[in-house]
């Protein structure tokens, strides 16, 4: 895997919108980036003598691996449709990138499996390895994510009304069980800044039974330093908990 340097079309934003429009992209990509970074950072200082451990940041690249297919199948059947119906071909570059990225991720699990069923010095070996790959998938991530922030969102901005945008959106998060719904809230609210995250949650707020709600909560407390917790709370309206 080779990551290759920003070329002038992809250094450079396209169109600057005079008022900030809908951004399919800024979220997720927000809790990709926090996700891989911190991947890669805890693989990194993985004790290799450390069986637990080691398990830990195995079972953790696994959850980040899961989410990127997740994305992956997202863009390709609910975005991709969408840029090539505005201008024919527009997909076709992030598209065979997405393919690249599926070939990434079956040989980092092909190494994480490796790290796996290792011990002792060819355990630190496998995870050393690994480690570099990843780096590598994180690199090759964050140039792709750039483009389809900027000239992604040009075609699309000069082509949908962020009315049409935001169903897009709502149709992806309609698509996304449970299960892996909860995975990606453990990497989107933290990475938000506080009023993008007061906004989301108080949209789920008004769309979701009161009890799921409160699983939703349940995710940011653990997930968000008490402050930033206690400022959620606050902008959304909740009870504090009475002082000691």
């Amino acid at each position: 895997m080779q990551v290759q340097p920003l070329s002038p079309e992809t250094r450079t934003v396209p169109f600057t919108p005079t008022a900030p429009r809908y951004d399919l992209y800024a979220g997720i990509h927000k809790a990709l980036r926090l996700l891989m970074t911190r991947t890669l950072t805890t693989l990194g200082a993985t004790d290799p003598g450390d069986a637990a451990e080691a398990a830990a940041s195995l079972e953790r690249l696994d959850g980040l691996l899961d989410l990127c297919e997740l994305h992956l199948h997202d863009e390709n059947t609910y975005v991709h449709p969408a840029l090539e119906r505005a201008q024919p071909g527009a997909s076709a570059r992030i598209a065979a990138e997405h393919l690249h990225h599926r070939e990434a991720i079956a040989d980092l699990r092909d190494l994480a499996a490796l790290a796996a069923h290792s011990v002792h010095a060819a355990r630190a070996a496998a995870l050393a390895r690994l480690y570099h790959a990843l780096a590598l998938f994180v690199a090759d991530n964050l140039q792709h994510m750039h483009v389809e922030e900027t000239v992604h969102n040009a075609l699309l901005w000069a082509a949908y009304s962020d009315a049409e945008l935001a169903a897009i959106e709502q149709a992806i998060v309609a698509s996304i069980p449970a299960p892996a719904m909860a995975a990606v809230l453990h990497g989107f609210i933290p990475a938000l800044n506080a009023p993008e995250r007061a906004g989301m949650l108080a949209g789920m707020r008004d769309a979701m039974p009161p009890e799921v709600f409160a699983g939703v909560l349940g995710i940011a407390e653990r997930t968000l330093a008490a402050a930033d917790f206690a400022k959620l709370q606050r902008d959304l309206g909740v009870p504090m908990p009475a002082a000691a």
